[in-house]
């Protein structure tokens, strides 16, 4: 059995609120991120969904150390990693890397893409002076652009050429793990599908871990081998993405499955979507019990439980590989037929 390229134990994050509070007081703090258990394996696509709000860019931020964790551990290879020691911060940013949503603004507009590129092997020291432009031109031939392009300025590209340039920047030191963060969404439709497919051509070359976060469900369950289920900070199901996207255990991941487009859905109360009552809550006002109960289909339809307004569901084991954070995993497939 092989480490896994990363393993997240139990870990928090927290920010200080904007809530009002007495000239007496002490700052409050909101917990944006409670308890993320996760791990990726060599060569696996993890996808990471969930709302605008739910937690997925923070937590992306965090295995990567632009945001400080307030608790929990990060394991890369194996080896425990604390992004506050400098030493610890020097060996994460060799092993995990990031590629951000916006191509226009992840790059400086006053530095060639050949010093941006070459910037990475400085910092780490993994080559000499003498042979940065070499591997340089070589990192722009292998994301399919040309070497000359080195002593040209971000504002010379396109988008989807920026986005080439900031994953040639990404694997420069060959990490083991990329965290993807909504890599095509600022993209024209035309060069998502380019995009898509270098990200995996490269992982595939250099069995590459990868976290994948995305809106578009329909790239998440073609790209990625398993998906994660985010909601308020927390995980509330994860599983196989076949599996889950089938037959999701979560009535949360039964809603985002059943707003997916379908050409032809066996079953036409499939092909309805779920509807969501209200917005997502606050982090800083999160509902007692189940996160999702004020909003969730399968609570209305089983009478509204006090279980699920008093206590907290675990993520717990299910069948196939699967975790569930619900009291009510097995009536969540069925429900959705009808709901």
């Amino acid at each position: 059995m092989t480490n896994p390229a990363l393993n997240i134990e139990n870990l928090s994050v927290e920010f200080a609120s904007s809530a009002p509070r007495g000239v007496f007081e002490a700052p409050s703090t909101f917990r944006a991120l409670n308890n993320i258990t996760l791990s990726v394996n060599p060569g696996e696509v993890l996808g990471l969904i969930g709302e605008s709000g739910s937690g997925k860019t923070t937590l992306g931020k965090a295995i990567v150390g632009l945001v400080e964790q307030s608790s929990g551990s990060l394991v890369v290879n194996g080896e425990a990693l604390d992004a506050t020691k400098p030493s610890d911060r020097r060996k994460l940013a060799r092993q995990v890397q990031m590629v951000f949503q916006d191509p226009y603004s992840s790059l400086h507009p006053r530095k060639t893409v050949g010093y941006t590129l070459a910037e990475p092997f400085r910092i780490q020291k993994t080559a000499e002076r003498s042979n940065e432009m070499d591997l340089v031109q070589a990192l722009l031939e292998r994301v399919g652009l040309n070497p000359q392009h080195a002593a040209r300025f971000p504002q010379h590209f396109s988008g989807g050429q920026r986005q080439r340039i900031a994953i040639a920047r990404a694997i420069a030191n060959s990490p083991s793990i990329i965290v993807a963060d909504e890599p095509v969404s600022a993209l024209d439709v035309s060069v998502q599908a380019q995009i898509l497919n270098l990200l995996d051509e490269l992982r595939t070359q250099e069995n590459m871990a990868m976290l994948f976060i995305s809106h578009d469900l329909s790239v998440v369950r073609h790209l990625c081998q398993r998906i994660a289920v985010m909601y308020l900070g927390e995980i509330v199901e994860t599983g196989p993405s076949k599996a889950l996207s089938a037959n999701p255990r979560h009535p949360y991941t039964a809603a985002l499955m059943s707003a997916v487009p379908r050409v032809k859905a066996k079953n036409k109360a499939r092909s309805k979507p779920i509807v969501l009552k209200g917005d997502v809550p606050s982090h800083d006002a999160i509902p007692c019990g189940c996160p999702f109960h004020t909003r969730c289909w399968l609570y209305e339809q089983k009478g509204r439980p006090a279980r699920c307004r008093s206590e907290i569901p675990k993520l717990v084991e299910q069948a196939e590989d699967r975790q569930s954070a619900c009291f009510f995993p097995e009536d969540v497939a069925v429900s959705a037929e009808g709901a």
